[in-house]
């Protein structure tokens, strides 16, 4: 059993850095979606090629179990999220062929350096992710150190509320609008965020269908030039409880056809059946 995890944890991540490629180069990857040079990140813990222990990247990741202190940014646009304190990092697992970062709902999280979002005041975000428990308000991604006290960002809660089986979407020019649709505990899902400053749009898509939507002001403005957190807010408070199974963080709205294959990407990713 010894040998057999050592040549797992050995052959696992070539084999998905080998594999992972060829599928997507017979279909749709998420890459295509800064083509046109868009800003954004995106990030697939199920390729262990992009994962490390430290946030140095000096010690890969190669089985499940083992902590995340720097997942690399697969869009190309070099935004890699990263965790040097110990106790805070995610930790990777897997059920089956699902491959997702754990983040524990006490101090776990991730956060990047400063991404540009200030040449567009439209943003996307797509992720696979379970929210464990409805027991405390939790940030599972968000722009800026606080969305409530800076302008243009955004913060995607679940819940947003405590006790509340929803998760709420907050985008913000310099003035903040919101959108909240249900969204039970411990269940995977594919969410789908949108948000238009200009346009007075946001909207939330859960599992392939149009959940919510909101025509209130967002305000004037483009979007900042703020880390992006994943799993805390602005890293000191209001952690996330739950499983991330795939994030992608587009600056431009996505067209349907788009939506739709991203959608279909990441529930493969999140066993959603679409």
């Amino acid at each position: 059993m010894l040998i057999q995890s050592i040549v797992q944890s050995i052959i696992q991540p070539i084999v998905r850095s080998v594999i992972d490629p060829i599928i997507i180069s017979q279909g749709f990857s998420p890459k295509s979606l800064f083509a046109s040079g868009e800003q954004g990140a995106w990030y697939d813990p199920r390729d262990l090629s992009t994962m490390f222990q430290d946030a140095a990247g000096t010690t890969p990741v190669t089985a499940a179990g083992q902590p995340v202190g720097l997942i690399r940014d697969k869009s190309g646009r070099g935004n890699h999220a990263s965790q040097v304190t110990t106790g805070s990092k995610p930790m990777l697992r897997n059920t089956g062929a699902l491959w997702y970062l754990q983040f524990d709902g006490i101090d776990d999280f991730l956060a990047t350096g400063n991404i540009d979002f200030t040449q567009t005041d439209k943003i996307g975000v797509f992720s696979g992710m379970n929210k464990n428990t409805n027991a405390a308000t939790g940030i599972f991604v968000e722009t800026s150190l606080n969305t409530n006290t800076n302008n243009g960002c955004f913060y995607l809660a679940a819940p947003v509320t405590t006790g509340m089986a929803t998760v709420t979407f907050n985008p913000k020019g310099t003035a903040q609008t919101s959108v909240t649709i249900n969204l039970p505990a411990a269940s995977n899902t594919v969410l789908t965020a949108q948000s238009d400053i200009s346009g007075s749009m946001a909207t939330m898509r859960k599992d392939g269908v149009a959940a919510g939507s909101s025509s209130s002001s967002q305000g004037s403005g483009n979007y900042g030039n703020y880390p992006l957190y994943i799993g805390r807010r602005g890293g000191t408070s209001l952690p996330f409880t739950g499983y991330l199974y795939g994030l992608i963080i587009r600056g431009a709205l996505t067209d349907a056809a788009g939506i739709t294959s991203t959608e279909k990407y990441l529930a493969a990713k999140s066993g959603v059946t679409l």
